[in-house]
């Protein structure tokens, strides 16, 4: 079964003996830092390679949905003072959310930054304030991204927020051979200011395409002139070549021949 303790966290795998649990069940599952309340994604699947975190005690009680309501002021109140206290503390770290467990025992603070914190003295002063155990979690921006929502320069909604797995690598050899790279890194980033979701959407099959074609700095031969591959333009299935006279020439692949 795969649920997601928070809104910013990944897709996890939980094991349930619970029947007649369905998608989009709210249900009360055990985590390392307490118990939650949290949405059913999938009932029957599981994340490939991902390793348990935890198990259905049961579902969610109308009892269970009131105290987590509950919560909610007392949440926002911790937000409020943990980002007040980041500001006194000088620690370089944006604070995102806290969620409390079922049991008020534990509360759960994300947050983003630029590598790692020394997050020590605030743990200890959020912990003697509210008598809790407080446990941080850095995010990366992508799922602060996905936890806000808004909309990228497609018009659309963001990708992340329709993603319900786990956030794809995206690599800068994705632009590469799309050959958008160019543009500049802040042209090809989106809101969260990482790489756009949608380069993964179509680089396989460009870097399958490119098999295809003759290399860049390959030397080819256009009616008896030789001339060096400079660019791929993949689509069109042509090549800008450089010849020996150091002109230019925008070739077919059919028309040259591989030397």
């Amino acid at each position: 079964m795969i649920i997601r303790f928070f809104d910013w966290d990944q897709p996890r795998n939980v094991t349930s003996n619970t029947t007649g649990i369905k998608r989009d069940d709210k249900v009360v599952v055990e985590h390392e830092w307490g118990s939650f309340v949290v949405d059913v994604i999938i009932v029957d699947k599981s994340v490939e390679g991902d390793d348990i975190a935890g198990k259905v005690e049961r579902k969610a009680t109308p009892q269970d949905l009131e105290i987590t309501l509950n919560y909610k002021t007392r949440e926002e109140d911790m937000l409020a003072e943990a980002k007040k206290e980041t500001r006194v503390l000088d620690v370089p770290m944006k604070i995102i959310d806290v969620k409390i467990s079922l049991d008020g025992s534990c509360a759960v603070v994300a947050f983003v930054a630029d590598g790692r914190v020394d997050f020590r003295q605030l743990v200890k002063n959020l912990s003697s304030r509210y008598g809790k155990s407080i446990r941080l979690q850095q995010i990366g921006s992508r799922d602060e991204a996905r936890r806000c929502g808004g909309y990228g320069i497609c018009g659309r909604e963001l990708c992340c927020r329709k993603m319900s797995g786990n956030l794809n690598s995206i690599s800068t050899e994705m632009a590469r051979c799309q050959f958008i790279s160019h543009r500049g890194s802040e042209r090809i980033s989106g809101l969260c200011g990482r790489l756009m979701c949608c380069l993964s959407y179509e680089a396989k099959q460009y870097q399958e395409m490119m098999k295809e074609l003759p290399q860049r700095g390959d030397i080819v031969d256009i009616s008896g002139e030789k001339g060096r591959v400079i660019e791929q333009l993949t689509l069109s299935r042509k090549l800008k070549v450089e010849l020996e006279d150091k002109s230019i020439a925008f070739v077919s692949v059919d028309e040259i021949k591989k030397k």
